[in-house]
């Protein structure tokens, strides 16, 4: 079993109040990590050990340049170490190590996209001709930032934040969920071993109401990066708004997978199939709900229930598995209820629906990839996020009900159009009330486009250079080279 300390100004440090937590793993139920948790005095050494190294320059005042070349540095060995971190990440979160693998891959780009942005920072110049008058927009990283992190992706959610931020040259004060905190410690470790300095970077495991709360009331921290709920959400935008922090939230989602009878259908169902299952449906992003074009609906539904039916369940160490267990028993049994809800107000089960029979993952919180058909926007299971392989289909006749439909939801964060014409696919595109859309894909991007939500999704952008421009305040200087000029 692994054992964590805090990560504080450059080492391993004991809590103030010398509280742990025992990791159970969600598919075996076997103790994997131990981590010491977090408390105000912890936050308030860690802001302190952050402010300090911003005010010394050892990072915030090298050049972009250095910065970026380190952070390659940086990801050169995190892909040195990449099999064991995610062993890390399968283990503590449950999902299958072929998503693990996948899943540091991905962050790697994001972390080698957002190093290259260190050659090309923000700025510019305005000038008027004929007049002896200039104008400078520069931009300037923001000292502390405080960043949240769920359980469902450890990695990826820390990587859309981490590599940004400390190209713009900010100090960083991390809470990784208590659940899944292993990565995030390795990682510290690993950035000084970078040659990032001691200060930049502190790890905090703990709870919500303990650690979360001191980092958004700590007036030495300027900003609150969250990625979780929306429930959360909304509760750290107030706490931080007592003191003026800026906050980006990237909460949550109830995506409408959009197929048209038009779209190619075998690339339509291995999507469909994808964007509710993979890690388990625990993604903001999960295209949980199916908009399907009537003409096509009862074929396709069917089709998608073999292959859901046939996918295979495993731990972590199980190379052929397709999904791996819920993060805890609470959680697998609100996706469970969720399932009972939807078919007591009239949905109908297609497939799934339950915890596997299969008696050597009986130890684990399974769910069954689950299709529910015959949904209608009145049930629950329409609008609220089930993150579980739970999937709703509604059937829609045209167009202009499939917008109506898949706008149907507090939500914005994602959504996905399966057509081949594209007239409609970009018609579709600009109707969607999301700030990211699909086409003929579902789940997958480039690191340079800007990823967040809309309504109840969220506010503020990760990655592209807006991801890093979160991290930056724009300031102005008006320059008159002539004072005596009219």
């Amino acid at each position: 079993m692994r054992t964590y300390g805090l990560w504080i100004d450059g080492t391993r440090n004991d809590p103030a109040e010398n509280d742990t937590l025992t990791r159970h793993s969600p598919a075996t139920g076997e103790a994997v990590a131990e981590f010491a948790l977090a408390g105000g005095t912890d936050v308030d050494r860690a802001v302190c050990s952050a402010r300090a190294a911003f005010r010394s320059g050892a990072w915030s005042g090298l050049p972009a340049s250095a910065r970026g070349r380190v952070l390659q540095r940086f990801a050169d060995l995190i892909e040195r170490d990449l099999e064991r971190l995610a062993r890390i990440e399968a283990d503590e979160a449950g999902k299958t190590i072929g998503a693990a693998r996948e899943e540091l891959t991905w962050s790697l780009e994001l972390l080698r996209y957002a190093a290259t942005l260190a050659w090309s920072m923000p700025g510019r110049l305005l000038d008027r001709e004929g007049a002896e008058r200039l104008g400078l927009v520069s931009y300037e990283p923001l000292p502390v930032i405080g960043m949240i992190l769920p359980w469902n992706f450890p990695t990826v959610t820390l990587f859309q934040k981490l590599p940004y931020a400390l190209v713009a040259g900010c100090s960083v004060v991390i809470k990784p969920s208590e659940l899944t905190a292993g990565t995030a410690m390795e990682y510290a470790a690993i950035a000084k071993e970078s040659g990032i300095p001691d200060g930049v970077i502190s790890v905090l495991p703990g709870t919500g109401p303990v650690v979360g709360e001191a980092m958004c009331r700590h007036p030495g921290i300027d900003m609150i990066s969250f990625t979780g709920s929306t429930r959360v959400g909304k509760r750290i935008a107030g706490v931080a708004g007592e003191s003026l922090k800026k906050v980006a939230l990237e909460l949550g989602g109830k995506g409408a997978n959009i197929v048209f009878a038009d779209a190619d259908i075998d690339a339509a169902l291995t999507g469909a199939l994808a964007a509710f299952t993979i890690n388990q449906g625990e993604e903001c992003c999960a295209g949980g709900r199916l908009l399907i074009e009537a003409s096509i609906a009862d074929d396709f539904v069917a089709r998608l229930a073999e292959m859901a039916a046939a996918m295979k369940l495993g731990p972590p160490d199980d190379e052929d598995a397709q999904l791996g267990p819920m993060i805890h028993a609470a959680h697998l049994d609100k996706v469970l209820a969720h399932v009972e809800g939807a078919k007591s107000a009239g949905a109908r089960l297609v497939t799934g629906g339950g915890r596997p029979d299969d008696p050597a993952l009986g130890n684990g919180y399974f769910v069954e990839p689950t299709i529910l058909d015959d949904v209608t926007p009145e049930m629950a299971i329409f609008s609220e996020e089930v993150f579980g392989p739970v999937l709703a289909v509604t059937r829609f006749e045209s167009f202009e009900e499939a917008v109506e439909l898949a706008n149907g939801t507090s939500y914005g964060l994602a959504n996905g159009v399966w057509t081949k014409n594209l007239d409609k696919a970009m018609a579709m595109s600009r109707r969607l009330e999301s700030g990211f859309v699909y086409v003929n894909t579902y789940l997958e991007t480039i690191p340079q486009l800007p990823f967040g939500g809309r309504k109840s999704s969220g506010l503020g952008r990760e990655n592209g250079v807006d991801g890093l421009l979160e991290f930056m305040e724009a300031k102005s200087t008006f320059i008159r080279l002539d004072p005596h000029a009219a």
